[in-house]
């Protein structure tokens, strides 16, 4: 999860980038950040595939490079995670079945 200030870069970040895909990117991560905050993991699903489709590719980003990393890297570690996530949803539907049977 992105720290408070890192976060807080980001939304100042989207002020004084130069370029659209810069803006773009940011307020993409900002909005990712809001949802999984606020237990939106649905809708976190959406913005994160958009956020990768945008860093993915030949273009050249115009924001820091630690900063590109960042994002990246923390949007990795989500994706991550929200494997682990389904994995365990998928385990207690298991569970929940397995229950409904023993109780007739």
């Amino acid at each position: 999860m992105l720290d408070e200030g890192l976060h807080e870069k980001m939304k100042r970040g989207i002020h004084m980038a130069q370029g659209t895909l810069e803006k773009e990117i940011l307020s993409l991560t900002a909005q990712l950040s809001d949802l999984l905050t606020g237990h939106n993991y649905r809708e976190a699903y959406t913005i994160a595939g958009t956020l990768n489709a945008k860093l993915k590719g030949d273009v050249v980003i115009s924001l820091p490079i630690d900063q590109i990393q960042g994002i990246k890297s923390q949007l990795r570690r989500y994706y991550n995670q929200n494997d682990q996530m389904n994995a365990l949803a998928q385990k207690m539907y298991g569970t929940g079945k397995r229950l409904a049977e023993l109780a007739g």
